[in-house]
């Protein structure tokens, strides 16, 4: 590709970038309108920037979403309620497993094989559950890149 050719790119682009944000005169408008209209290389740049504009303003309609749902999760209320319901949740989860291992061990039909067995598997689970979580924490200080907005 020439100079010559690149530069004369480089100006539709630029006149149909104006076009588009509304930045030209009324007659240099009417001017590339025409030229959209009878020139095909005009029509197929138009389309692409025109799609192109439409892209980004979707895509700052979507952070405009994601900043409006991060503070209504920053918000007082929400926060409280957010830790209530997990607290809620961890208690009845503790209380569940609680009554099923008082059931399993109070249990004179099953044999102390089967309930080591029990026992083991949620002795295990607990201490994955516990060691998950710890690390977790460890990560969540230590994380450089946690405060950081994709």
């Amino acid at each position: 590709m020439s100079i010559q050719q690149s530069d004369i790119n480089e100006e539709k682009f630029e006149k149909l970038s104006g076009y588009l944000d509304g930045e030209l005169t009324q007659q240099e408008a009417q001017k590339v309108s025409l030229l959209i209209e009878t020139d095909s290389e005009y029509q197929q740049l138009y389309q692409e920037l025109s799609l192109m504009r439409h892209e980004i303003q979707s895509l700052s309609l979507q952070e405009q979403e994601l900043e409006h749902l991060e503070k209504l999760f920053q918000e007082p209320i929400a926060k409280t309620t957010r830790m209530f319901g997990l607290a809620l949740i961890a208690v009845a989860s503790v209380a569940i497993v609680g009554f099923t291992f008082f059931k399993i061990f109070t249990n004179p039909d099953l044999g102390l094989l089967e309930k080591l067995l029990v026992g083991a598997l949620g002795s295990g689970s607990l201490l994955l559950l516990f060691s998950v979580l710890r690390q977790r924490l460890m990560n969540a200080k230590k994380d450089k890149y946690g405060k950081v907005k994709i």
